[in-house]
């Protein structure tokens, strides 16, 4: 575990965008999270109902997008940034 710590810290050293590619994942993650908000809350004031049941499937549909999106942008951070650490660690011929 020691090892790969150590490692872990020679190749961020190393070539950044590791760090990097996880850092945008996150915004990416919290700028659609932010988003999903605004564009909730325009459909709730546009639907002007209170039935609960007909804005939760009004909703519905527009949150499984966001999720869905949030899960495709963690999945790119998570490629991404595990091809630099491999492209890295290969360059700095770590085991």
């Amino acid at each position: 575990m020691k090892n790969f710590f150590l490692n872990l810290t020679r190749i961020v050293e190393a070539n950044p965008k590791v760090y990097f590619a996880i850092i945008f994942g996150i915004a990416f993650c919290l700028m659609l999270f932010i988003a999903e908000a605004v564009h909730i809350q325009k459909l709730a004031e546009a639907a002007s109902t209170k039935d609960q049941a007909a804005l939760r499937e009004i909703i519905q549909p527009v949150a499984s997008r966001y999720t869905w999106s949030r899960v495709l942008a963690i999945a790119v951070m998570v490629f991404w940034s595990t091809m630099e650490y491999r492209k890295t660690k290969k360059q700095l011929g770590l085991k």
